[in-house]
């Protein structure tokens, strides 16, 4: 009969009574499972704060190479910005782990690509593109002597009148550069005498080279006429680490 009575009370007064006689604090801890909720029974609301962030996030180191099928991580699945070059360790890119045109202009810094980061015979003329270096123009997919020289200028060179076998000599402190060990180049701009022979030597100077002209015949029989005095233009390049 009691229990009876209490079947009807607790039926009389639906969820609401039984929300109020039943609450977290007469429920023994650890009864209450997976297996006793309802599917969706459990919302956003119910969780305390921070929990869904804590369950949502994905621990350090957790996903691996391991975790990673093959081609799962594409360029459209990266975030820009996402990889950097402090999250990428040494050696761990070669050739194959790009694409074709994967690395431009755009996603290569400032002196980012120097020697000690070409292979010997590593970039070719074909691999050089018509543009241009330091505002100068590159065509047919070759480089200038002035964009591999160290300095490039012009002189002017005066040489006085010169009979056969005899020589004039000129010595050039360019500036700003130490010739010690290094190539110079010079090429007339202006007309030069078939019979006149331009040479340009290193001085025991570093700062400093010497050109040289030489009136010689031409031909064995022929003695070489003397050449009149006259200025000539020269462009010259020192080339050199």
């Amino acid at each position: 009969m009691i229990v009876a009575l209490l079947a009807l009370f607790v039926a009389l007064g639906g969820p609401a009574e039984a929300a109020r006689l039943i609450n977290g604090a007469k429920i023994k801890k650890g009864t209450v499972g997976s297996k006793q909720l309802a599917d969706g029974g459990v919302k956003a609301r119910d969780l305390a704060p921070g929990a869904i962030d804590r369950l949502t996030a994905t621990p350090a180191d957790s996903i691996g190479p391991l975790q990673l099928r093959t081609d799962a991580v594409t360029t459209d699945t990266l975030a820009p910005s996402s990889v950097l070059t402090g999250n990428v360790a040494d050696g761990t890119l070669t050739a194959a782990d790009l694409g074709s045109d994967a690395v431009g202009r755009d996603e290569i810094a400032g002196n980012a690509v120097g020697q000690a980061q070409i292979r010997p015979n590593g970039v070719a003329a074909s691999e050089i593109a018509d543009g241009s270096i330091d505002g100068r123009e590159i065509v047919d997919g070759g480089l200038s002597v002035r964009d591999v020289a160290r300095q490039v200028g012009t002189l002017s060179w005066p040489v006085g009148a010169l009979d056969e076998d005899e020589c004039e000599a000129k010595w050039v402190r360019p500036g700003g550069s130490d010739l010690a060990g290094r190539f110079v180049l010079i090429s007339p701009v202006s007309a030069w005498p078939q019979n006149l022979v331009y040479t340009v030597n290193g001085t025991n100077s570093s700062s400093e080279f010497k050109v040289q002209a030489c009136n010689r015949r031409t031909r064995p029989a022929t003695p070489a006429p003397t050449v009149a005095e006259a200025t000539y233009t020269f462009n010259y390049a020192v080339i050199g680490p």
